[in-house]
């Protein structure tokens, strides 16, 4: 019969389990470190935002050159009954009402106010002796103006401000209706490149990195070369195209797997795009999307499921092994083998050797689960045997000379946390590593899922060779290398 509930013994099991944890000084500091440390991360990446991904950019837009302006003038330079007199405004009215006629004032911001659909007027002056003669140089500019107005933006509706000075009130004498015009042409049109407010706009954002280039393929390239995240190309009629009612294309090239720098760039590219056409016509534009890697709508395992693999493999490839080990030293195994005639290194190779073969099986069922959702990943299977490969010898290794330095099973298990969890945030595989703050820009590159993901992406989404590889390869293989050598040179303790 058991005995009934006390307080004082339960109190003095939580007494016995605090001292315990007390006088173990290593769980007691992985049980502190651990959550700070993952929750560290977490925050971090939760909360950055990500910056300064790089976007290349080439702006081929040209100022436009025609003004309204100038288009009147020509109209009125065509009519043979105009004898156009080109003046400025302190010599307009020089000979008014004697040999000159007419003076015509076409103000500097005549072509601007026009297309943002502003009060815009222009001035006529009249002076003449009849009336139906003051009628005829009133129609001819205003059907000049029409017509201009007409060419120049598809539409009418210019306001022509009158002075009219008759003399005689009369039928207008024999003979021709001809007329001298005094001239004063002012408009300076929209002299500026609204590509060019687009480039100015994005120089300043803080999300971007602008890659400048000098031609389209460029800027395609450097997409390609994966030197740039995103490449944005404006071409050259992009300016005049928003001036005169057309929708101008802007071509952006993207690197669609990685889909939160991207989204990132879009955002500020529409949004400098907006500010820049709203500042002159309140007008869109048309956007062209070309994915150079990836392609639009691909699903979260189509992005990342490559990368999971190598994370799971070096979850369980760590955990496992690292387990399994320390039992054996606190069954006494190592101690038997000491006593046999094998070294060190053969003890750690061969557990290693044993510990990468469960790996690998687990490794395979894994890949298979990923494959079955995301078949297209299968065609660069073969290349990534390697990476995989050198990721499971280096947890293994690394679990073993961990292993190798702890006491209990908790204390192992304590070491996800640390050393495991942290890679899920700082590999690159869901969060970009620009979200970093500067001064843990390096912390990724601590950890080997990190080279891993590099590989991997490189592969099966950019058509990596080995030779593209190397590096991250070659650092997998430092790591397995690392782990060995941890491993033997702590020997077991008893």
């Amino acid at each position: 019969m058991s005995p009934g509930t006390s307080t004082s013994r339960i109190w003095t099991i939580v007494r016995r389990i605090s001292r315990q944890i007390r006088r173990d000084r290593r769980t007691l500091g992985l049980m502190l470190v651990a959550p700070l440390l993952v929750t560290f991360i977490y925050a971090i990446m939760f909360t950055g935002t990500v910056a300064n991904v790089p976007t290349a950019i080439f702006v081929n837009d040209q100022a436009w050159g025609t003004t309204l302006g100038g288009t009147i003038t020509s109209e009125l330079e065509g009519n043979e009954n105009v004898t156009v007199i080109h003046r400025s405004l302190t010599t307009a009215f020089l000979d008014f009402g004697t040999s000159v006629q007419a003076v015509l004032l076409l103000p500097a911001g005549l072509t601007l106010g026009l297309l943002k659909s502003t009060n815009t007027s222009i001035e006529l002056y009249v002076n003449v002796t009849t009336w139906p003669q003051a009628n005829y140089i009133i129609s001819t500019i205003g059907n000049a103006t029409s017509n201009a107005l007409t060419q120049f933006l598809g539409r009418t509706g210019l306001t022509v401000d009158r002075n009219v000075t008759v003399l005689v009130p009369a039928l207008p004498p024999a003979g021709s209706l001809s007329f001298n015009l005094s001239l004063v042409d002012e408009d300076v049109g929209f002299p500026v490149a609204i590509g060019e407010v687009v480039q100015a706009s994005l120089s300043t954002n803080g999300n971007v990195s602008l890659v400048l280039c000098h031609s389209r393929e460029e800027v395609i390239d450097s997409v390609r070369s994966e030197t740039s995240t995103v490449g944005v190309y404006l071409p050259e009629n992009f300016t005049s195209l928003l001036l005169t009612g057309g929708k101008p294309t802007v071509e952006i090239f993207v690197n669609g797997i990685e889909t939160t720098e991207v989204g990132t760039v879009l955002a500020a590219v529409q949004e400098a795009l907006a500010d820049a056409a709203k500042s002159v016509l309140d007008r869109g534009t048309d956007v062209s999307i070309t994915y150079v890697y990836g392609a639009a709508g691909m699903s979260m395992i189509e992005l990342a499921g490559p990368s999971v693999i190598g994370f799971f493999a070096l979850f369980f490839g760590f955990i496992i092994s690292g387990v399994f080990f320390l039992r054996e030293r606190q069954q006494g195994t190592l101690e038997r083998m000491r006593a046999s005639p094998l070294s060190d290194l053969d003890v750690v190779i061969g557990y290693v050797i044993a510990f990468i073969g469960v790996s690998l099986v687990q490794t395979t069922m894994i890949t298979l689960v990923i494959v079955y959702y995301s078949p297209s990943i299968l065609s660069a299977m073969g290349m990534l045997v390697l990476p995989i490969l050198l990721l499971v010898v280096a947890s293994v290794t690394l679990a073993i000379a961990v292993s190798y330095r702890m006491k209990t099973e908790l204390q192992v298990v304590q070491m996800i946390p640390i050393y495991v969890v942290p890679q899920i945030f700082l590999s690159g595989i869901f969060f970009p590593l620009s979200m970093l703050p500067s001064y843990l820009a390096f912390l990724p590159y601590v950890f080997p899922l990190t080279y891993y993901v590099m590989a991997v992406k490189g592969v099966v989404f950019f058509g990596a060779t080995l030779l593209d590889i190397v590096i991250p390869i070659i650092a997998l293989s430092l790591y397995a290398v690392l782990g060995v050598g941890l491993a033997v040179a702590h020997r077991p303790e008893s």
